[in-house]
């Protein structure tokens, strides 16, 4: 639900609003992903995502988010909207949230992370 409100907040940037998201809220961003990456094992390579319904369902979350954080940068670089670095760094937050929860949700359902064996 914050997550859902702090996007009303860009996207009204975005459309020119004088609203942007404040530090404060990219820094409970990063609090939540830090307490959720202490539960979860290191990252030692690249793994397969969607390994649970609902790790799946976060990942394609987070392919929107960055695809957005991409499309606002380049509108941003040509001149075409203002947004705060706050704002850019939320987006990019944001997603590192949901590629957490996506881990968290299949680590939970006791499913391992493969590796590709790019074969």
């Amino acid at each position: 639900m914050e997550a859902q409100q702090n996007l009303f907040i860009v996207q009204a940037e975005v459309a020119g609003a004088t609203l942007s998201i404040e530090e404060g809220k990219v820094k409970r961003v990063e609090t939540i992903v830090d307490g959720i990456e202490k539960i979860l094992p290191p990252i030692k390579n690249f793994f397969i995502s969607g390994a649970t319904k609902n790790g799946a369902v976060l990942d394609v979350a987070r392919t929107l988010i960055r695809r957005a954080e991409r499309r606002v940068i380049t509108a941003k670089e040509e001149g075409k909207i203002k947004v705060s670095a706050e704002t850019l760094a939320y987006l990019n937050r944001l997603s590192s949230l949901l590629y957490a929860l996506a881990r968290l949700a299949s680590h939970i359902e006791g499913m391992e992370e493969i590796k590709p064996n790019y074969k």
